[in-house]
């Protein structure tokens, strides 16, 4: 964790959300949407209750309808043209024209499948309640049994590779398989709460989200799990990481999380929406939507960080960081600063403590003056500190006062 050195009258605060730039798209239907996937960042599909598939090649401008074959929970692909999706039923249905046409297959159960997932045409797995795992090795046309060893709801299949995987479920379970899931093995992870989704970054730094804000992390393949601290109680119904530092969670009432920090701090964003939100995908590092009831798909260009835009066309003379204004403020507040040549900057909230609490700017700006409207509403009130930093290296730092 970053700590500015300053002396000051320690005071306390609660956790933060910026006014974050996720947009609402029109779905175009107002049944319920349970998974995204992306293939680029723009072309992509939502799937959901009776049947529901919408499809996108404009990044979400136009969502087009599809039609499936009943309720869908889980949807993959693995190109722009072949992909899979899973629900009640035992329900797989497969397409290879981009959803023009989908088609049946036979995965040889009757229980609801909660996630598929394919690591090459061929090979895929499907897993859902009662424990049930299914693998392909023909891109779908036949499905054979795995044993997992539990009969807990399975709802969320991660691979890192051919041979090594995870799947995570109810009552804590998280099964780890290193030959293609010919055994799969239950991993400790000392809690009895749902799993409701797990990514990995690589075959070893992992997270696993669930019930009531639950978050847990390893960074040994899970051998070992530790809690991480979640600044909501609401269910994490998705979770993705585009790197070992950077990753998001979604869950109900909006919630939409995001840490820079491996999760060691995990910091609530504005999603703008109220709805309960299922599915996430990032097909880019900036670029995600997450998908929810009533047809909600919400999307980011910004990774959901404070909207940064040009004051003027003027080119300044010298690095200079304003004072922000209104300043005191309730909750809104200004935030102006120059850049006279292109440079990586970094622009940092800190508490009175001086604990850094918010990343406002990470990137390699372009010559101009820069202005943000940060939105501090879920602060306590009290004394902040926003600094500037010049390729890592500390330049400016001012300090703000909230009121309530």
């Amino acid at each position: 964790m970053k700590k500015l050195l300053f002396s000051v009258t320690l005071l306390c605060c609660i956790s933060i959300s910026a006014l974050s730039q996720w947009f609402l798209q029109s779905s175009g239907t107002p049944y319920n949407l349970s998974a995204v996937f992306f293939v680029n960042e723009n072309t992509g599909w939502a799937a959901g209750d009776l049947g529901t598939i919408r499809y996108t090649t404009n990044g979400g401008t136009n969502w087009i309808p599809q039609a499936g074959p009943s309720a869908l929970y889980s949807i993959y692909f693995i190109n722009p043209l072949t992909g899979w999706a899973a629900g009640p039923g035992g329900i797989i249905t497969s397409t290879t024209n981009s959803g023009t046409n989908w088609v049946s297959q036979s995965s040889g159960v009757s229980t609801t499948l909660r996630s598929i997932l394919f690591i090459s045409a061929s090979t895929g797995f499907a897993a859902g309640d009662g424990g049930v795992i299914r693998k392909s090795t023909n891109g779908g046309l036949s499905w054979v049994p795995q044993t997992g060893n539990t009969s807990s709801t399975l709802f969320c299949i991660h691979f890192q590779g051919a041979n090594t995987g995870w799947i995570a479920g109810a009552d804590g379970t998280v099964l780890k398989t290193l030959n293609s899931g010919i055994n799969w093995g239950a991993q400790v992870t000392n809690t009895a709460s749902h799993f409701y989704s797990i990514n990995f970054s690589n075959e070893s730094f992992g997270w696993a989200v669930g019930y009531q804000g639950l978050i847990k992390y390893t960074s040994n393949g899970g051998l070992n799990w530790l809690t991480q601290t979640s600044p909501v109680s609401s269910w994490l119904n998705s979770v993705q990481f585009i790197n070992s530092l950077t990753g998001y969670a979604a869950g109900t009432t909006g919630a939409i999380l995001r840490t820079t920090n491996s999760g060691m701090n995990w910091v609530q964003q504005t999603s703008g929406v109220g709805d309960n939100m299922y599915g996430l995908h990032f097909p880019s590092a900036l670029t995600g939507y997450s998908v929810g009831t009533t047809g909600r798909i919400i999307k980011t260009t910004n990774g959901g960080l404070t909207f940064i835009s040009p004051v003027n066309n003027q080119l300044p003379r010298e690095f200079s960081l304003k004072q922000n204004y209104p300043n005191p403020f309730n909750p809104v507040t200004n935030i102006e600063f120059s850049v006279p040549y292109s440079e990586e900057i970094r622009l940092i909230i800190f508490d009175a403590a001086g604990l850094e609490i918010e990343t406002l700017v990470n990137e390699n700006l372009r010559p101009g003056n820069y202005s943000i409207k940060w939105n501090a509403a879920h602060l306590a009130s009290g004394v902040y500190f926003y600094s500037l930093y010049l390729s890592g290296n500390i330049s400016h730092t001012r300090k703000m006062i909230l009121i309530k």
